[in-house]
């Protein structure tokens, strides 16, 4: 493939998964409107999140393996398909019951489009440029999530709270044709040497990753579940100027993953090292937010520095490590175990958050996210210990 086509791939690769996040950001800011509006509980929100992780992270683990099998057309427009309908059937609120379902097809449905995605993408690119590539590729989340707030806050605000899940629903429908008629690669299965899943499997560095994996999607996915309804219930802030405080902090979520080379380089190109130093980042700037009263402003960029660090997480775990695999052909599967470990974690999380959060102030959150962060850390390097040895 020539450059112009390589990168036309790329793009389009870029804007599917994009389309996906801009169909899952899209709850941060509806949720505090159908809590307010009796359509879900707060219970309910945090449920609807646990089974759109769950079901994400158990279908990373399955298409993760299957994108490393199948065309990654076929796996990302049936991917898209799904989310397209479930958005659409969710912004017809015909009970909350048929909500949480459909949010959980939804969660299932985005789990087949980055393992296929990455690995095409990591198949493009000479082992020289894969890693700026994956980190330019990674930022579609902090892109995505960006125009989901965007998007799903005037919709609120301008027309009806159903809107937030239409226009995501029309998004990725583009986001299908695009797919069906543009995506055009060869099909090529894995390498004939690809590793087994039991070769994997006992590997001790993958496996000690899954904990971090976990810790970091419990952060990752919860920061932006609750985040607006942080900001309406800690500081009595109207859904019309909240925007300003949550759009913070996409908008350094993305800045970590634009940054992310830089400090890769400074880190001498050792993903877990900065993993180490981004959940210690992390640590020190959620401390703050277990004050009684903290400023909203400072809050907003404590919780933004915290995003950014998660992102620099994000990007180590879950795409540049899973590129070392390329060579053995199980990108797609590594990059699903790391997508498992991490969904699962927001899946679990989410939902006691939502029951918590019913009694609890917000600190007792960021409180457990301080400890997580720090079991990260020191897991993280006993693995760059014995990884010396």
């Amino acid at each position: 493939m020539n450059k112009n086509g390589r990168n036309f791939l790329f793009f389009i690769s870029y804007f599917a998964y994009c389309s996906a996040y801009i169909a899952r950001l899209n709850l941060t800011m509806a949720s505090p409107v159908m809590q307010k509006a009796g359509i879900m509980t707060v219970a309910e929100i945090g449920l609807m999140g646990g089974i759109f992780f769950i079901s994400y992270s158990f279908g990373q683990l399955l298409n993760g393996f299957l994108g490393d099998i199948f065309h990654p057309k076929y796996m990302a427009m049936t991917g898209l398909f799904l989310v397209t309908a479930a958005n659409l059937r969710i912004g017809m609120f015909s009970c909350a019951l048929s909500v949480i379902f459909w949010w959980g097809i939804n969660g299932f449905a985005q789990s087949m489009l980055w393992g296929p995605l990455l690995r095409t993408v990591s198949s493009r690119f000479s082992p020289e440029k894969r890693p700026l590539a994956a980190t330019v590729f990674s930022s579609s989340v902090g892109v995505g999530s960006i125009l989901g707030i965007i998007l799903a806050a005037e919709a609120v605000s301008r027309w009806h709270v159903k809107y937030a899940f239409f226009l995501p629903g029309i998004i990725t429908a583009a986001a299908f044709f695009t797919i069906l008629f543009f995506f055009h690669v060869p099909f090529q299965k894995a390498e004939r040497n690809r590793e087994p899943l039991s070769s994997l499997f006992s590997q001790p560095q993958l496996l000690f990753l899954l904990l971090p994996a976990f810790f970091h999607g419990v952060l990752k996915d919860n920061l932006n579940l609750w985040m607006a309804a942080y900001f309406i219930d800690t500081f009595s802030i109207d859904i019309g100027k909240m925007s300003f405080y949550v759009f913070l902090i996409p908008i350094l979520s993305l800045a970590g993953r634009i940054l992310y080379p830089l400090l890769y380089r400074l880190c001498k190109k050792n993903e877990h090292t900065v993993s180490a130093a981004a959940f210690t980042l992390s640590a020190v700037f959620l401390i703050p937010l277990c004050t009684p009263h903290p400023p909203a402003l400072a809050a907003a960029v404590c919780l933004s520095i915290v995003a950014a660090a998660v992102s620099f997480i994000n990007t180590s775990l879950l795409t540049i490590y899973p590129m070392g695999f390329q060579q053995s052909g199980n990108v797609s599967t590594v990059a699903g175990i790391m997508d498992f470990a991490t969904y699962l974690g927001a899946g679990i999380s989410s939902a006691l958050y939502g029951i918590l959060l019913e009694s609890a102030p917000y600190s007792a959150m960021f409180l457990s996210w301080i400890v997580l962060s720090v079991l990260s850390v020191l897991i993280l390097r006993k693995i760059q210990e014995v990884k010396t040895l």
